[in-house]
């Protein structure tokens, strides 16, 4: 069962470059914390059982879908954004305004 996506507010999950192990360890790291769970995942993760109340797929998006998906993230205004892989995409804390706190480290592992 998922809760209500809270708007404004909540974390997003940028999970693009993890295997499908450390998604879901950084889901149960992250979901009992937060308001609300959004994650960013490539296609082929989007058929696996996620405890997240929100999916946002990245695929071949062209520039338009990229601009779009852009425009989203900044209009959410998410608490928090964690990306451990920071290795995908790694430019995209840039395009984000306003820029939440950003974390390019595991929620799960926090020392590593």
């Amino acid at each position: 069962m998922t809760r209500a996506v809270a708007e404004p507010g909540g974390v997003l999950l940028v999970a693009l470059g993890l295997s499908d192990e450390a998604l879901q360890a950084e889901i149960e790291a992250l979901y009992p914390t937060v308001s609300s769970l959004s994650v960013l995942l490539t296609p082929t993760q989007q058929t696996l059982p996620l405890k997240a109340d929100e999916i946002w797929v990245y695929g071949p998006l062209g520039l338009r879908g990229f601009l779009a998906l852009i425009r989203r993230i900044s209009w959410r205004h998410f608490e928090a954004v964690y990306q451990p892989q920071p290795q995908a995409l790694p430019y995209l804390k840039y395009l984000i305004w306003p820029r939440p706190p950003w974390r390019c480290a595991s929620a799960a592992r926090p020392d590593a």
